[in-house]
Order: C-alpha cells, then structure tokens, then sequence
C-alpha cells in the first residue's frame, strides 16, 4: 500500500487551480456581465421540484385547478384548452425524445462494450453545463475531461510508466480501468497463480500458463492491466508445443520462480491495489441575470440515463401514462407511489445559488455529496468577510436549509435545483455600512 501511495504522490502534478472565469464582488451591483448561454428549455419560475418531467413544465396551480373544475362539471366531457395544450406539448416532446433515444441505443450499446461496464448511471446537463466533468491529480486539475475521456489520459499515462514501475502501474491499471466484477475475477485469478508459485516453486506445472486457456482469457487476459501484471511479475511471452502443437504460453523462469520475496512483494501489491482517484469537476460558472429573467430548467439531454433498448421502451410508456395524469388532480399519496415505482437515479446534479443583486454561480455535485458541499462552494466564490453567515434557502418552501450533513440526494436537491442566497441580518446591516463608507 505504501508503494501505490508514493507512486500517486510523486506523480501528482502540481499546478494552481484554474478559475472558471473572471471574479465579480457579489456586493457590487455595477459589476460588468457575463453572457449566459442561449436559453433553450422551456421557462419556468423555479426547479426545485426535480421529479418533474417536460411534460408538468407548464404551471402545476393550473392544472389543478382545470381537474377541480372538471371534476364539478361531471356532465362535460369536452377537453379544456389548457389540458389540450399541456397533452399536445407533452406528446410532443415524448415523440422527440423517442426518436432521439432509439437513435442512439445501439450506438450506446457498442460504447459500453469498447469502453468497459460502467455502474453509474450519469446525467450530463444539456444547456446548463456541456457535461459532467473530472479531474485527476495525476493530470493536473487544469485538465477538465468527461469520466469516459478521463480514463483513456489515465490509461496512456498508467501504460507510459509501465517501463519505470511496471507493478505498480499495471495494477493501477487493473484497478482503474476495469468494471467491478473484471477487476475482482483478474485480482482474484493472478493472486491464485502467485500462491501457486510461493507455495510449491518446484512445481513445474505452476511456471507456465497457456494464454489460450479459457479461464485466462474470460479473467485475465480481458482486463486493462492483467497480463502485464505477470509480465511484470516475470512472466516471459514464449511458444510451446502443446498436445503436438504450438501455442503461446506465459512461462516464468526458474530463477524468478524461486525468488519468493518478490513474488510476496507483488503479491501484496495487488491485494492492497487501488483506482487513480477521479473528482468531480464544479464546472464553476458565474452569470448575471437580467431584470425579471426567470431561470429556466435545464433540458435533459438523449443520454440523460446509460439505458439499453428495454429500458428505453419502459421509460417511453411511463411517460405516455403520465402524460393522462398530468391532467388530473393526484394527491401526495398518490404522488409519491409513482415516484417509488420509478427505478432509476442521478449521481449527479446541478446546483445553482442566486444572490439578490440577480449574479447567479452554478456548480456540478454528487448526489451523495453532504449539504456543507454546497456551503462551502458558495464560500469559495464570495469575497472575504469575517464572519461568514449567510443562509441558504429554498425558494418555494421559503424554508432554510440548515442540515448540512444531508445529502443533496436527501434533500431532494435533484437532478437541478436553486438556492436562494440571504445575508445574515447583522452581516447585511455591515455590508450597507461598507457601502455608505465607500461613498
């Protein structure tokens, strides 16, 4: 474990953190603006209800009160303009999303088997942000890349130090480069093929492995980083004949089989094996709107879940017999079953604090991130004051969020919400202060 720290700690790059943008004082309402993107998605007052589709976009009070009024004019069968419209939208969109799906499952599908299984399930925000973004010490934190992008620099630089500590580096790249289940099976099967040689080195049988032998190619040769473990360990490339013909075979020779210490030593190794750790990128970014301009919910985007064909057909009628209860008045209760019988989740969501001098700072988290996350962000980007009280609140509730050892997934923080940003009363009376002295 020592070794795999070092290796990490030598070659971390150190370079200053790159800011996203120039810095504003968050006091100054005379500060010069940033453009914000090109709005796209439909315009909404608040996202602070995440579970809601495209489709409920258009005012909930409204659509409540259109069932209400259906509901006590039980004769009239005739569609309010208002449902007509919200169904029309909604199919609309549905149809749009259907195609887009459809047209790139099995496009997904062929990334998932180049690029190996990935567990998570990640939600990368179209027009908020142009992706979900990672960071490795071993890069430099200059260098922002998507999860899949990232691992390929890990690869190239893992394969580049195989010459100056080959062990080491082929085991970061077992650990780093594999899904869950192929980095055990790899682990699990060279740590198999060492004891074999610690325990019997006399054992001629234990010196060769035939590289075309089924359980070598399902889980060893099929992981990142396997072979070139025992390569590493003193395996040799060699022919041999076998049953009358020649096949390739990984044999060791005598002498490195006896060294025992260096086969315990690698042993170790990889027992204690661990992944080039990746962070999450903030994709910190700073706007400033303008007088009335409302924010406007990110649009989700074809890839907004690593689904395959089935569940795509399943997303795609869930939506269709929500498009019928979009229209009707449903209780909480009732509510929160549909939401149980939904089966996926976010990793990931979009954060957004609006100050009351209308700038507005966004960042990217983990849904398991704490709420002091969040805190501790918004700090980073405001200008120095002693003490630091300031509260977060929730713009629909009005209720603050005072728990910041809840995650942002228990919070409901998700996949995008915002915040609204308040001064501590004394701090406010302060900051006027500041500005009548500056005058």
């Amino acid at each position: 474990m020592d070794r795999l720290k070092k290796f990490l700690t030598e070659k971390k790059v150190n370079k200053n953190f790159k800011k996203a943008g120039a810095g504003y004082r968050l006091t100054d309402d005379s500060s010069s603006a940033v453009t914000p993107q090109p709005i796209t998605a439909q315009q909404q007052t608040h996202f602070s209800q995440p579970q809601m589709v495209p489709a409920e976009r258009i005012a909930t009070a409204d659509i409540a009160a259109q069932a209400a009024y259906k509901r006590m004019n039980l004769g009239a069968t005739q569609e309010s303009l208002t449902q007509r419209n919200i169904r029309m939208r909604a199919l609309k969109e549905m149809e749009k999303e259907k195609k887009e799906r459809e047209g790139c499952a099995n496009d997904k599908m062929d990334v998932e088997i180049r690029t190996h299984v990935i567990d998570e399930r990640e939600f990368e925000h179209s027009a908020a942000v142009s992706g979900v973004y990672f960071t490795c010490d071993l890069l430099g934190d200059d260098l922002q890349l998507t999860k899949n992008e990232m691992r390929k620099k890990v690869e190239i630089f893992l394969r580049t130090q195989l010459a100056d500590d080959p062990l080491v580096a082929s085991t970061l790249m077992i650990f780093s480069l594999n899904g869950p289940d192929k980095r055990q099976n790899a682990s699990e099967t060279i740590q198999k093929y060492l004891r074999n040689l610690i325990e019997y080195p006399d054992e001629s049988k234990y010196h060769r492995i035939r590289i075309n032998n089924k359980i070598f190619q399902e889980r060893v040769s099929c992981a990142n980083g396997g072979k070139e473990f025992l390569l590493a360990c003193g395996f040799e490339e060699k022919d041999l004949i076998n049953n009358e013909q020649q096949e390739p075979f990984l044999v060791i020779p005598d002498n490195k089989a006896m060294d025992t210490y260096s086969l315990i030593q690698a042993l170790e190794i990889l027992q204690t094996g661990q992944a080039v750790p990746l962070k999450l990128s903030r994709n910190a970014a700073v706007y400033k709107l303008e007088a009335n301009q409302v924010i406007t919910n990110p649009q989700l985007p074809r890839d907004f879940f690593d689904l395959n064909v089935a569940e795509i057909k399943r997303e795609q009628q869930r939506r269709e017999v929500d498009v019928e209860k979009f229209t009707t008045l449903r209780t909480r209760e009732m509510r929160e079953k549909d939401e149980l019988m939904r089966s996926y989740r976010y990793n990931y969501t979009l954060i957004r604090i609006r100050f009351p001098n209308r700038f507005l700072l966004q960042g990217t988290f983990g849904c398991h991130e704490p709420f002091s996350a969040v805190r501790n962000f918004v700090e980073e980007h405001l200008v120095p004051i002693e003490p630091m009280l300031f509260v977060l609140k929730d713009p629909v509730s009005g209720n603050v969020i005072s728990d910041d050892m809840k995650t942002l997934n228990e919070l409901n923080l998700l996949p995008a919400a915002v915040l609204h940003f308040e001064w501590d009363f004394d701090i406010q009376v302060e900051l006027m202060k500041l500005g009548r002295e500056r005058k």
